[in-house]
């Protein structure tokens, strides 16, 4: 474990540099995103150990339903999980079929038969702008519909968001991952927060919060041009597609195992653009909702 505020703790996975969070508070001990594989899992629990009193309210948050953040849910049976109120079911089913694909192909014993994981059942499920003790509780979409960042004294965990590692993965919405970063950005600067953690990868500190923000902002923006080009030139998918290399992040192509991320993202920019330019010339002259 390593300590990068007072109070707060990360281990960081081998796969994807998935961090843990543990944040050890005299009235709560939180672990955010509990780990993937079974060996860290137990370096976690052992970790734990000295803090798990009767006076503290032990809790599992969950950032998001994709299978790395909750591969390690079954191991913590005794604390309560704190998800979004608005948790994916749908996601949660697929990442529970992608981690017994992970699993089985890279023969990762569990303790649990493949086909056997259960789902979810969250004690608590935060509204946006919830409270809980010292804990602030907005809810991010854009990169998953539900994903969930927690504000501690001074620290803001985003769950996916702003990575050193990561382009932006907008899986959701183009529009609500726009808002989320913005969202974040200002609550920041409301609250003067020092340290922003994503779950993989470094964390960032003082003036590399809006440095990250700038640089997420910057590869949507170039997505976009990409887009709104295409359309009003007419272009094919195909002919669209093409164009994704041309996209930088951190001012260097896409690495190759991201490609497919990369071109996910492209069709998701792709469909929302198409559907938004119908919608607003559906009824010109009405003044109605688009929907009606």
């Amino acid at each position: 474990m390593n300590q990068i505020a007072d109070n707060i703790f990360l281990l960081t996975s081998v796969v994807q540099q998935l961090n843990t969070v543990v944040i050890i508070d005299k009235d709560y001990l939180v672990v955010i995103d509990p780990g993937f594989f079974p060996g860290e899992i137990a370096e976690i629990r052992k970790f734990l150990q000295p803090w798990e009193t009767p006076s503290r309210t032990r809790l599992l948050a969950l950032t998001h339903s994709h299978f790395d953040h909750i591969a390690g849910v079954p191991y913590f049976p005794e604390y309560a999980v704190l998800t979004s109120d608005a948790w994916d079911r749908g996601n949660e089913r697929h990442a529970i079929r992608r981690l017994e694909q992970f699993d089985t192909e890279f023969y990762v014993d569990r303790p649990w038969e493949p086909g056997h994981l259960t789902p979810l059942t969250p004690q608590y499920a935060v509204r946006h702008g919830q409270s809980l003790g010292p804990f602030l509780f907005l809810q991010t979409p854009g990169h998953t519909h539900d994903s969930l960042s927690i504000v501690y004294e001074h620290v803001i965990g985003v769950g996916d968001y702003l990575s050193s590692l990561e382009f932006p993965f907008i899986n959701a919405s183009l529009k609500d991952y726009r808002n989320s970063l913005a969202l974040i950005a200002g609550t920041v600067r409301q609250h003067s927060l020092t340290t922003l953690l994503s779950q993989h990868g470094p964390p960032a500190y003082g003036t590399e919060i809006p440095t990250r923000a700038a640089l997420a902002r910057n590869y949507i923006e170039q997505m976009c041009e990409i887009v709104e080009t295409a359309h009003h030139s007419g272009w094919s998918w195909e002919k669209t597609l093409s164009q994704a290399p041309d996209v930088l992040f951190q001012n260097r192509p896409i690495p190759l195992g991201l490609i497919p991320a990369h071109e996910r993202n492209l069709q998701t920019i792709w469909a929302e653009y198409a559907q938004e330019h119908t919608l607003s010339t559906r009824h010109p002259e009405s003044g109605g909702s688009p929907g009606d």
